[in-house]
C-alpha cells in the first residue's frame, strides 16, 4: 500500500512540475535563464567546460554540464532548459522519502514509512520546490547532491542495509559516495558552500556526544572528509586565486559586513524574518515566491514549529541534531545577506523542511499517556485524514500559486519578458509575417538570444532596437511589422511617425503591434553614402527643430556587437556633447549582433545648441577592454566621418 501511495505521491510532483512548463508559468523566460544557456551553448559548440562560469554574476559548472545535455538532446527550447529542474525537484521528493525512512523507520518500521510518506507527500505539494523545479537554474540541484550524501552518510553511520537495493552497501564505500555527493553540491550553488560548515559541525558534534560509535566509523568518517575535499576543493582553490569571480557575493553581503565591523544588529533582523518565513511571512521577492507568503499555512506550521521545539528537546539523539544543524546551516546563506529570507539561498533546507511537520507521527504514539483512552488504530487514523487533507489543500494553493497567483504578480511578468513571449506565440501562429523588428530593454545583450529561446519556427530573422534610445527599426521586406512591449514606450517622434506611415495598430497580450502595409521610401534631407566597416552605409540625416535624425542601412550583418557614437562639435571643432549609450562600468558585457542585412535603422538625437557639424561612426564594445574602443574604417580608411551641416 505504501509504494502505491509513493508513486501517486511522485505522479503529483511530477504534474505540477512539468504541466505549462513551456511558457504557461513562468509565463516567459528571464535573463539568468537566458544566460544559463547561453553558457550551455560555449559547452556544445566550443566545448569550454569548466569549474566555474564568470558569466552571469559566476555560475558553478556542474549544472550547465546537465543542462548542456538537455539542450543537446531536446533543442533550444524552454522545455530543454527547465525539464533538468523539474526532474530535480522529483528527485527531491524521492530523497526526502528515503531520508525519513532512514531516520525514523528502524525505531517504529511503521510510523516511520507513516512519516516518509507524509514529508514526501508535502515536500512534492509545497510552492516553494515546485517553484524553482520549474526554472531553468541550478538552485534546485543543491538538495538533489546534499540530499544524496545524507542518505549515504546515514546508511553508512547507522550500518543499516539500503532502502533501494541497488545502492552500495560496504560502509566505507557508503562514506565515501556521501563525500563525493557533498562536493558535488558545492560545486552545483552557491549556497552549497554552507555543506562544510554542516558536516564540519556534525562531526564535531558526534565526537562529543556520540563517541563510542565515532570511534568506530572514524576510519569511514576520514574517507568521507578526503572525499568531500578533492571534490569540492578544485572549485575553493579556483575562487581563492581568481578573488574578482564572484562580485555578486559582495553586492549581497551587506549583512555579514556588518558584522564583521561589530553590528549584529542586520544579522538579528534577518533571523527574526528567517524564523517566521515557515509560518508568519516569506520570502518578499516576486521573483521568487508569492511575495510574503510563508512556507507553510497557520496549521502546518504549527506543526512545524512544534517539530522544531520537539528536535531541540532530543538534541543528544544523532538524528535530531543532524536534523538541527542541517536546517541551521541551510539558512546560513540568508542569514548573511541581503532580502531575507530568500527562499532560494535557503534551498538546501528542502531537504528536511518537511520532515519537522512529520514528526507531529513520530510524537503521537507518545500521546496515549496524556490521552490513556486514545487507541493507536484511532489516532493513526486521525492523523492519516489529517495528512491527506494537508496533501490536498497545499496541492490546490499550489495550482493556484503557480498557475494564477504568481505569473499575474508583482514584477514578474516583466521579469520573464511576457511580452516577448506574446510576440513569439503571434509569430508562431502567424508564419506569413517575415519581416519584423521587436523593441525591448536590452537589444545588444538578452532580447536576441530570448527570442531564440521562445521562438520555435527558425524562419522569422528578427532585428531588435531599443526605443528609450530614440531608435527605430524598419526591417527589410514588406509588409513590416514591429513589436514593443505594452510598457516600453516609443519615442514619441517615431510614434507619430508610424502612424503618418500608416501603421495599424493592434495588441497581442503585452505585445503591441505596428503594421505597415508599404514602408515609405528613406530619402534623408540631406543624403550621404558612407560605408563603415563594410557592414553599415550612412545614408543621410535630417535637421528638424531640436534633434538630428539620421539613417543607416546594414549591408551585411555585423560580425559583433556595435555601438554608435555622434559627437556634435562647434565651429572650431570642438565637443559640445557626445550621444551614445554605452555601459562604461561592463564594456564587454554581452553584446550580440542584432540587425539583418537590409534593415534602416533611424535614431533620433538630440541637437545642443551652437552646433555645427557632427562627428560620427561606429564601434566593437568587445575591444574596449583595456582600451581604446577599435571603430570601423570608413571605406577610406578614416575612424569616423565629420560632416558640417548644410
Amino acid at each position: 500500500m505504501s509504494h502505491r501511495l509513493f508513486l501517486l505521491i511522485l505522479l503529483t510532483a511530477f504534474a505540477l512540475r512539468v504541466i505549462g512548463i513551456s511558457g504557461a508559468s513562468p509565463p516567459g523566460i528571464e535573463h539568468d535563464e537566458v544566460a544559463n544557456w547561453l553558457i550551455d551553448r560555449s559547452i556544445l559548440d566550443e566545448g569550454s567546460l569548466s569549474i566555474y562560469y564568470t558569466r552571469a554574476y559566476g555560475h558553478e559548472g556542474l549544472f550547465h554540464v546537465i543542462q548542456a545535455a538537455s539542450v543537446a538532446l531536446l533543442g533550444d527550447n524552454l522545455l530543454a532548459l527547465r525539464l533538468p529542474s523539474a526532474f530535480a525537484g522529483l528527485l527531491g521528493v524521492a530523497i526526502t522519502y528515503t531520508l525519513t525512512k532512514l531516520l525514523f523507520a528502524p525505531e517504529r518500521k511503521k510510523s516511520g514509512g507513516f512519516m516518509a510518506l507524509a514529508a514526501a507527500g508535502l515536500l512534492a505539494v509545497l510552492f516553494w520546490p515546485v517553484f524553482y523545479s520549474r526554472l531553468g537554474l541550478r538552485a534546485i540541484w543543491l538538495p538533489v547532491f546534499s540530499g544524496l550524501s545524507a542518505i549515504f552518510w546515514w546508511q553508512a553511520w547507522s550500518g543499516k542495509r539500503p532502502l533501494i537495493p541497488s545502492l552500495p552497501y560496504s560502509l566505507t564505500l557508503s562514506f565515501i559516495i556521501a563525500g563525493v555527493m557533498a562536493g558535488l553540491g558545492v560545486n552545483t550553488y552557491m549556497a552549497g558552500r554552507a555543506l562544510p560548515i554542516f558536516y564540519a559541525l556534525f562531526i564535531l558534534y558526534l565526537a562529543l556526544f556520540h563517541w563510542g560509535k565515532f570511534r568506530q566509523k572514524w576510519r569511514g568518517i576520514l574517507f568521507f572528509a578526503l572525499a568531500f575535499g578533492a571534490v569540492s576543493a578544485p572549485l575553493f582553490i579556483y575562487l581563492q586565486t581568481n578573488p574578482g569571480a564572484e562580485f555578486r557575493v559582495a553586492e549581497v553581503a551587506a549583512p555579514l559586513e556588518a558584522l564583521k565591523a561589530g553590528d549584529v544588529q542586520p544579522i538579528l533582523a534577518n533571523g527574526v524574518k528567517i524564523a517566521g518565513a515557515f509560518g508568519v511571512a516569506g520570502d518578499p521577492l516576486w521573483r521568487q515566491n508569492v511575495a510574503g507568503q510563508p512556507v507553510f499555512g497557520p496549521l502546518l506550521a504549527i506543526l512545524f514549529y512544534v517539530g522544531m521545539f520537539y528536535t531541540i528537546w532530543r538534541w543528544r539523539e544523532a538524528r535530531f541534531a543532524f536534523l538541527l544543524l542541517w536546517l541551521g546551516t541551510a539558512v546560513l546563506p540568508s542569514l548573511v545577506t541581503i532580502d531575507a529570507p530568500s527562499s532560494i539561498r535557503m534551498i538546501n533546507a528542502l531537504v528536511v523542511i518537511t520532515i519537522f511537520p512529520a514528526l507531529f507521527i513520530h510524537i503521537s504514539p507518545k500521546l496515549s499517556t496524556v490521552f490513556p483512552n486514545l487507541s493507536t488504530k484511532t489516532a493513526k487514523l486521525a492523523l492519516t485524514i489529517l495528512f491527506s487533507m494537508f496533501f490536498l489543500f497545499y496541492l490546490g494553493r499550489t495550482a493556484r500559486d503557480t498557475f494564477v497567483m504568481w505569473p499575474n504578480g508583482g514584477e514578474v511578468l516583466f521579469v520573464w519578458q511576457t511580452a516577448f513571449r506574446d510576440t513569439a506565440v503571434f509569430l508562431d501562429e502567424n508564419e506569413e509575417v517575415t519581416a519584423v523588428s521587436l523593441a525591448g530593454w536590452s537589444p545588444d545583450t538578452m532580447d536576441a538570444p530570448s527570442m531564440a529561446l521562445l521562438l520555435r519556427r527558425d524562419d522569422a530573422a528578427l532585428s531588435h532596437f531599443n526605443p528609450q534610445e530614440a531608435s527605430l527599426i524598419l526591417p527589410a521586406g514588406q509588409p513590416v511589422t514591429i513589436f514593443r512591449p505594452t510598457d516600453l514606450p516609443f519615442d514619441p517622434y517615431w510614434e507619430d511617425q508610424l502612424t503618418q506611415w500608416g501603421a495599424i495598430t493592434t495588441t497581442t497580450g503585452l505585445a503591441a503591434q505596428y503594421a505597415i502595409r508599404n514602408t515609405p521610401p528613406i530619402q534623408p534631407q540631406f543624403p550621404q553614402s558612407t560605408l563603415f566597416g563594410d557592414e553599415i552605409r550612412f545614408l543621410g540625416y535630417d535637421l528638424i527643430e531640436d534633434s538630428l535624425i539620421t539613417y543607416w542601412k546594414i549591408e551585411r550583418v555585423p560580425a559583433n556587437g556595435r555601438r554608435l557614437f555622434v559627437h556634435f562639435l562647434d565651429a572650431n571643432g570642438n565637443v559640445l556633447a557626445e550621444d551614445y549609450h554605452f555601459d562604461t562600468e561592463d564594456p564587454q558585457g554581452l553584446w550580440f549582433p542584432h540587425w539583418q542585412a537590409g534593415d534602416t535603422i533611424l535614431q533620433r538625437h538630440p541637437l545642443p545648441a551652437g552646433a555645427q557639424a557632427i562627428r560620427l561612426g561606429w564601434f566593437d564594445p568587445y575591444t574596449c577592454t583595456p582600451g581604446p574602443c577599435q571603430n570601423l574604417t570608413t571605406e577610406s580608411g578614416e575612424q569616423f566621418s565629420v560632416i558640417s551641416f548644410q
